[in-house]
């Protein structure tokens, strides 16, 4: 894509990026963000560009991603720990089922594999990241991010057929 086709297009994309974050924030500094965010991806990018695939798909699951993102990211700082959740309720009733569902994971996380058991721990109990935890087991961060996955789901399984109760 020459830069003639590029500012071109970007005028139309525009409008569509800024609806993008407008239906996804209701906020129009938000979207205005988006927008500008994947305009200068696209203007980085436009060499390899093919006008002909569809330039509009392509920037409007960019402005998703980049929203989803941001969403994420604003609401990993709101989130209260679980435990600190649990620490607010005094009754006995929520203590006993703190235990029982710690008592549960524990069972439940005995089921895994070595490895997998130490990467869960790794990024739920020693909070660290997809990156931290790939320099540290020097397993690539896409191997981590399956892995961690897996393990997960496996869990999930695990507790959900009553095999940890």
């Amino acid at each position: 894509m020459t830069t003639n086709e590029f500012e071109h297009i970007a005028v139309k994309l525009r409008l569509r990026l800024l609806k993008v974050g407008r239906d996804f924030f209701a906020d129009d500094d938000k979207s205005e963000d988006i927008a500008q965010e994947v305009l200068m991806r696209l203007w980085v990018m436009r060499g390899r560009i093919n006008v002909e695939l569809g330039v509009e798909a392509l920037a409007v699951r960019m402005a998703k991603n980049l929203c989803v993102s941001e969403w994420r990211r604003q609401n990993a700082h709101r989130s209260v720990p679980i435990d600190e959740r649990m620490a607010v309720d005094d009754r006995p009733a929520a203590k006993v089922e703190m235990s029982d569902n710690e008592a549960v994971l524990k069972r439940a996380l005995s089921q895994l594999t070595r490895s997998e058991r130490r990467l869960y721990i790794m990024r739920h109990e020693a909070d660290m990241d997809i990156g931290q935890i790939s320099a540290a087991t020097g397993i690539g961060a896409r191997s981590v991010s399956a892995m961690l996955s897996a393990a997960r789901r496996k869990l999930f399984e695990t507790i959900k057929r009553g095999g940890c109760l």
